[in-house]
């Protein structure tokens, strides 16, 4: 056998003896929802079926081999047109429950269907029980523009089309977004400012007058110039957002930002892909950069970026972080929460401000990290759950979430 093989026969064993991270089903479901190792999966199912003592002699084994292995290969493919719902589960690091909190990918046979609903059972035994509560939906594609003479626009029921006319720029909507396209020839009126905000529980992606592409993240903001004009391209953000700046050597394009709570600072760019978190309640003020390089000015101090690092300006230093998760960084642009080893403060940040609710904390917060993938479209009850499968307890009332310890 090779090594291979020999690895995946080892995983196999595992999930049926309730020992399988949920990485290591992950590696599992893909191998076997390969149609070349259909034949294998059954080598396998059927070495398991003559081990298990539940079999009685009058079964038809034959019949129920190719019965169970019917039911597995249709349950992995539920499973990958379901996956981007909930694609990795979270898992508490260092210690974490498997079997129970991971959706059930296959061997739901005869030979081992009395496993699973012992391990059901238990998951559903440590969740603690709550009243039934109106399921809140995730966050949305949705912002108001506010036009130079402070009319606003609800963008997620505006048509598409044009929206307004700005200076020599027409504002235009299309399949969710917003963009800027010159109206004349005239490039030296005076500049007029547009703010795009989105709130709580929103998200919104725009395309500057220069081609510069922004997404605002939940609770942000971007005041920007309908047309660049001037030897720079500036604009305004608080909140979280994330750029892909048009290249343009002549005209540097610099983004201020403000916590609101007295942090700020200037990015000044050419061309480049970077992301600013300057949410209030978040502890520093964080650059991310993906491409390209980016000098980060946080008044006399100056600090230069590369690629895979990140600027951290806090209450009382301006620090560098090398070699950081980019993919982490910019989940929330890609469609998911992405954790690695992340505390429990932080994950419900994100989670209040996607679903719009307030979240508190009863007893004494753990300091383990979680890991894990979910997709940002699933409702608020499925996130809770995965956090209940890790030996957490959540009350909901409302839009209010308790998470006790």
């Amino acid at each position: 056998m090779d090594q291979n093989k020999s690895t995946i026969e080892r995983l196999f064993q595992k999930y049926i003896n309730n020992e399988c991270s949920p990485v290591e089903i992950e590696i599992l479901l893909q191998y076997f929802s390969n149609a070349e190792n259909e034949y294998f999966l059954k080598s396998l199912l059927e070495k398991e079926s003559l081990t298990n003592h539940e079999l009685t002699e009058d079964v038809n084994h034959s019949s129920l081999l190719n019965e169970t292995f019917d039911k597995i290969k249709s349950k992995i493919a539920d499973s990958k047109k379901q996956q981007p719902a909930i694609m990795i589960p979270l898992y508490k690091k260092g210690w974490f429950r498997t079997a129970a909190a991971v959706v059930l990918l296959f061997l739901i046979g005869a030979t081992i269907l009395h496993t699973l609903h012992s391990q059901k059972e238990k998951a559903i035994a440590g969740i603690e029980k709550v009243q039934p509560f109106k399921d809140i939906q995730p966050g949305k594609n949705s912002a108001v523009l506010t036009l130079s003479n402070g009319t606003q626009i609800l963008l997620d029921s505006a048509d598409n089309g044009t929206l307004a006319q700005q200076g020599n720029m027409k504002v235009l909507k299309l399949n969710g977004r917003i963009s800027y396209t010159t109206n004349s020839a005239n490039q030296n009126e005076k500049p007029v400012y547009n703010t795009i905000t989105t709130t709580r529980g929103n998200e919104y992606q725009l395309i500057l007058a220069d081609g510069t592409k922004a997404w605002l993240n939940a609770a942000s903001s971007i005041h920007f110039p309908a047309a660049f004009t001037g030897n720079e391209r500036r604009v305004e953000i608080t909140g979280e957002v994330y750029f892909e700046v048009a290249h343009d050597r002549s005209k540097p394009f610099r983004v201020e930002f403000s916590n609101g709570t007295g942090r700020k600072g200037e990015i000044e760019v050419l061309g480049t892909h970077f992301d600013v978190n300057a949410y209030p309640d978040e502890d520093a003020i964080k650059t991310t950069l993906l491409e390209g390089s980016v000098k980060i000015r946080q008044y006399n101090k100056i600090q230069m970026l590369a690629p895979g690092q990140e600027s951290i300006i806090s209450a009382d230093a301006m620090t560098l972080k090398k070699d950081v998760d980019v993919s982490q960084v910019t989940a929330w642009k890609d469609g998911y929460f992405l954790f690695n080893n992340t505390d429990i403060q932080t994950i419900m940040r994100q989670v209040a401000r996607w679903y719009d609710v307030k979240v508190q904390f009863e007893g004494k917060i753990p300091v383990d990290g979680f890991t894990g993938k979910i997709s940002r479209d699933v409702p608020l009850s499925k996130f809770l759950k995965v956090l209940q499968l890790n030996d957490l307890k959540v009350r909901t009332e409302g839009r209010k979430v308790t998470v006790i310890f």
